[in-house]
């Protein structure tokens, strides 16, 4: 069995306050990127085994988290789960923002109560995935959600657009952590909310919404400010830090000039493709 565990991108995200547990209460939106996947297969081994090849992962095996979702499962709902092999193309940029472990934990939760017989449902499922990681959770949905609270808890992306664009993707030599990203960040309230916002023209996204994590991140590297400016020079209606960082991206009516994109810093690392805008 072999699943695409897809990259996903936020257009908002609002770091609205720090909680008593030491986390932050985000409003954002999520979008998956179909074209920019990493690949698991799933086969049966007489002991759990883990491959990981393409992009390097830094850790040891037992760190990651598709190693991490393979062992939440054993037991599950009282039965004993077949030994399994789950081998990992890492095509999606570490530390990018894109949400590329997330993704892979959230399918290796898919492909295991798949091969195992589990029968756990997608809420069960969706819960095991909260406590692995707050973007888990979404790439179970199927479809574009709005976060709350760390990101786990989710709803529908209320349709009022449904349009597509084309989406460009940049991710300069740079890796961020997420723990390094949320010590520095600022937090904000009092805002109007994020779903309302997304109801607006597209054209007006521009100067109502933001990902706070800019604020804190674009003065610390300047390449992620470079890249946006570059996106809004070629065109852009709605260029963006994703997560938090180091991926910018770009959403443009039509195809920007390839002239444009060389324009970009280099070693970047560049995807490029359709996506609905719901």
């Amino acid at each position: 069995m072999v699943f695409f565990p897809p990259a996903k991108i936020n257009i908002g995200l609002h770091i609205l306050r720090k909680r008593d547990d030491g986390y932050h209460d985000l409003e954002l939106s999520f979008l998956e990127v179909p074209f920019l996947h990493d690949v698991l297969e799933i086969s049966q081994t007489e002991t759990d085994e883990f491959l990981c090849e393409g992009i390097p992962v830094a850790g040891k095996d037992e760190d990651n988290l598709v190693c991490k979702a393979m062992q939440a499962l054993s037991g599950a709902k009282g039965k004993e789960r077949p030994a399994c092999r789950l081998h990992l193309l890492k095509n999606i940029p570490i530390g990018s923002g894109l949400g590329g472990g997330s993704s892979d934990a959230a399918y290796a939760l898919k492909a295991v109560n798949l091969f195992g017989h589990l029968g756990m449902t997608d809420n069960e499922l969706a819960a095991v995935a909260a406590r692995l990681g707050s973007d888990c959770a979404f790439f179970l949905q199927g479809q574009a959600c709005i976060g709350h609270g760390r990101g786990e808890l989710l709803e529908p992306w209320p349709p009022c657009h449904r349009k597509r664009f084309h989406l460009v993707i940049a991710v300069p030599d740079v890796s961020i952590s997420t723990a390094d990203a949320y010590r520095t960040c600022q937090p904000a309230d009092g805002r109007p909310a994020l779903p309302t916002l997304l109801k607006e023209d597209i054209s007006l996204w521009k100067k109502l919404i933001e990902n706070d994590f800019e604020k804190s991140l674009f003065p610390r590297f300047p390449i992620l400010r470079q890249i946006k400016d570059k996106f809004y020079d070629a065109g852009a209606v709605y260029a963006s830090l994703s997560g938090s960082g180091s991926a910018i991206f770009g959403l443009f009516e039509e195809a920007p000039d390839h002239r444009a994109l060389k324009k970009l810093p280099e070693k970047c690392f560049i995807r490029e493709g359709n996506i609905a805008i719901p």
